[in-house]
Parts: structure tokens; sequence; C-alpha cells
């Protein structure tokens, strides 16, 4: 009597929002110092790019008033997105390379999602804005409603459940030190976006890449070399 082997497991690429999709890390960053400069703290570019980056609004608020002694407004948290928005402006567009990504990604049998520290109203703003919402098929995971902003692992493991795939089965595209070290406690390999592969900070056991017009070679050889591979333009 024989017995099938077990299906392998579905492969998931999770995808981070910010930075790495659509380009609005700058002006997140800029919206915080904005309320920084409020609670009497001025910011540098390189100063608020490392304390903010990727990180959960509220930790940044925390930290500025940590620095400052000061508590922030009561409204700290409206005034920075409705900051950022009016940073954004009406036209957003994906980081280049992701277009010609997603279109190759989609043609095989990987399933994409988005997971961010990002509310989820303003990951499907953003996706929508830039024209890249399609590809995710609603596959959109907000730190917010489970309760675990990155570094934290949680809003990945949950993203993977969700999606019914094993940790092992995924591979995460991110370009913060939060969210990689995330992927990372996660147990999931993790392919880190540097466009400037110079600057840091980077972290051991993530791979890091310096364009997204690399990212479906990479992504195909990745899973081409795992347990279970999947080939490009067929299904697993």
């Amino acid at each position: 009597m024989t017995t099938d082997a077990p299906a392998a497991p579905r492969p998931l690429v999770i995808f981070d929002l910010d930075g790495v999709l659509v380009d609005t890390q700058d002006a997140e960053n800029g919206a915080l110092a904005h309320v920084g400069e409020l609670m009497g703290l001025t910011l540098g570019r390189e100063e608020r790019d490392a304390l903010f980056s990727g990180k959960k609004m509220q930790e940044c608020l925390d930290l500025m008033e940590e620095l400052t002694g000061t508590a922030p407004p009561a409204n700290a948290t409206a005034l920075a997105r409705a900051r950022c928005e009016e940073l954004i402006g009406d036209r957003m567009d994906p980081v280049d390379g992701v277009v010609p990504a997603l279109r190759a990604l989609s043609g095989t049998g990987l399933t994409l999602c988005v997971a961010s520290n990002s509310p989820r109203e303003i990951i499907e703003r953003r996706l929508g804005k830039a024209g890249i919402l399609h590809p995710f098929g609603g596959r959109l995971f907000s730190a917010y409603d489970v309760s675990a902003w990155k570094p934290d692992p949680g809003l990945f493991l949950w993203a993977a459940a969700e999606c019914g795939t094993d940790p092992a089965a995924c591979l995460v595209v991110e370009d913060s030190a939060v969210g990689v070290d995330a992927a990372l406690g996660a147990g999931m390999p993790v392919l880190q976006y540097a466009p400037d592969p110079g600057t840091g900070p980077h972290r051991p056991g993530a791979r890091v890449f310096p364009s997204l017009h690399d990212l479906p070679d990479l992504v195909r050889h990745h899973y081409a070399s795992a347990p279970h591979p999947v080939r490009p333009g067929g299904r697993s």
C-alpha cells in the first residue's frame, strides 16, 4: 500500500510597503519630525531616518518624548498622518522596478502579500494610488490588526498562517532593519532591498540587493534551490 506524499507548502512572498513597494518613508519620517519640532526637537534628515524608519508610530512618539522630556501633542498621531499625506500629495509612484517585478512574479506559482506596520486603510490607499493593488488579491496584513509591530515577528507569522503557508516556505522582501529582524525572528528567509548597498544597517542572515529589477530572478533562484522548488511560469 502506498500513500501520497504530503503536498508542498505553497510559497509566499511577503512584501513590506513603505520603502519597498511605494516610496513614502521620507514623507513619514518628515511628518514625525514635524511633530518633533512641536515638542522642541530639531532633527536632520539622517537623524530622523535613523530614529524613525520602519518603526511603529507610537514608538517614534515615545522616543521623542524620552529625548525632549515633553509629551507629544494629544493629537500627535493625527497630526503626523495629516502631515504625511500633505508631503505625499496626490501622486504616488511605485518604487523603481516594482511594476515589472510584480508582473513577473504574478506569472509563477507564488502567492504575494503585503505585511506592514501601517494601518490597513493606509496600505490599501497607497497601493491603489500607485496602481499596484491588484497583484496582492486583498492579502494585506496590518500590524494594527494583530497588535504585533515589527520587529515583533508576529505580523509575518500571522500573514503566513492566513495564507496557509509554513514560515519556512515564505520569503520576505524588506528594506528596514526592524523589518529584517521581524522576518528573521519568524524563521523566514529575507531579501533586504538597499538601493545604496554601501549604507546600512544590514543584518547578518539577510541577502542585500540593490534593485527591484533583480527581484524576480532572486525569488526564482531562492525557490528553485528550496526543498520544494517552484519553477518559473509554473505552479508547485
